[in-house]
């Protein structure tokens, strides 16, 4: 590439966003929107996913600060008007391949719907992670100033630079998004457990936390985090918790951790809740160290009196679930769930609003369709199955 086209500063600048920006919501925006005033472009989109059956592509759009163009509109119509002409196809772009459109290879009525949205060309490159499943485009929209030979062949040779750079990224981004799908898994299923979860650092400030670790918190008395730092109002507990926190950094990096390394805390907060405390060393990574890494997992979960449901809706939700999963009537289902939240016969038939013997006669139904000897053994199957009834 020559000097004065893009000098080495430039260059640098748009590698380092590109690897840099697939962690934004709109991944590559930045880098997209820096190539865009490098070329002086009127626009620049990255797709991330096409397909004829959708009625857009799926991407990210960098345009000049007084463009005015609907783009999704005008992809639309394009996709109804146009999408049969094979060059404009992005199929037919292998990866690494770069490829110049003006107006005379298109077709007169196609130039002149571009014309109107003030386009005279672009250039497009494919751009594939290694393993080819997922494959990507970089359009460059060009306007009546950039669309020439000497522009086209200053970007050819850009591209023909980021291309590399742009497949290695792409294998960052794939990866990342496969682990935050599954942390965003494995978060819910803890939410639906009901099983809080925090990270600690090695400075002891919390790092993270799930979503039912944030709802005990928000809806106990005697418990928040301040300072990044979760605290419990009564010293004597905090002062466990702190002991139990220091001793899980200092094992962290021992071999052979097990169970016994663990410490749990019974905690009654000020509002009378009762909570169960686990404090674990986080898993040791070796080559990801340092204060603002995971050190310590603490785990948070109410005890006491089961609490069904936050809403009738809800609690009609999971009976029916209960229902489906075991094979029982809608209305064994909601009794089921009341005698596996620990309620008895009079509680739950109060709650249903039927007759004590209705309910007994219910839970003997119950007891011989599940082959089980009484409401211990409904506790434990229900318990077993808890995290499939959502």
């Amino acid at each position: 590439m020559k000097h004065d086209q893009h000098d080495s500063s430039t260059l640098l600048d748009l590698v380092g966003l590109m690897y840099e920006s697939i962690n934004e919501a709109s991944p590559w925006y930045s880098f997209a929107d820096r190539l865009r005033q490098t070329l002086g472009a009127k626009a620049v989109s990255i797709t991330l996913h096409h397909s004829p059956e959708l009625s857009h592509d799926i991407q990210v759009m960098a345009v000049a600060p007084n463009d005015q163009t609907d783009w999704q509109a005008a992809e639309m119509s394009y996709r109804k008007r146009f999408s049969h002409i094979e060059l404009l196809q992005p199929k037919h772009l292998a990866p690494g391949q770069i490829l110049a459109i003006d107006a005379s290879m298109v077709g007169s009525e196609c130039a002149e719907y571009f014309a109107d949205l003030g386009i005279q060309g672009s250039l497009r490159t494919c751009f594939s992670e290694s393993s080819g499943a997922m494959r990507c485009w970089v359009d460059i929209v060009l306007d009546d100033k950039t669309a020439c030979q000497p522009f086209n062949q200053h970007a050819f040779e850009l591209l023909s630079v980021l291309s590399p750079h742009l497949s290695r990224a792409l294998g960052l981004y794939v990866r990342l998004q496969r682990q935050e799908t599954q942390k965003a898994i494995y978060e819910s299923s803890l939410d639906h457990l009901s099983l809080g979860c925090l990270m600690l650092d090695g400075q002891t400030k919390v790092l993270c936390a799930n979503q039912a670790a944030q709802d005990i918190i928000n809806q106990s008395s005697g418990l928040s985090i301040t300072q990044q730092q979760l605290i419990l109002h009564d010293k004597h507990t905090q002062y466990e918790l702190n002991q139990a926190v220091s001793h899980a950094m200092s094992i962290r990096a021992l071999p052979n951790n097990s169970d016994d390394d663990e410490r749990l805390i019974r905690v009654r907060l000020a509002d009378g809740m009762l909570l169960g405390v686990l404090v674990a060393p986080a898993p040791l990574t070796a080559h990801y160290q340092g204060k603002r890494v995971p050190n310590v997992i603490i785990y948070l979960a109410e005890l006491g009196n089961a609490r069904i449901v936050g809403s009738v809706e809800k609690y009609e939700s999971t009976g029916a679930s209960v229902a489906r999963l075991f094979g029982l009537t809608p209305q064994e289902g909601k009794l089921a769930l009341l005698l596996a939240a620990g309620r008895t016969i009079s509680e739950a038939s109060e709650q249903l609003g039927v007759a004590v013997s209705a309910a007994r006669n219910y839970s003997k139904s119950i007891y011989a369709k599940l082959d089980i000897r009484g409401q211990s053994d409904l506790v434990r199957l229900v318990c077993k199955s808890f995290a499939l009834l959502r």
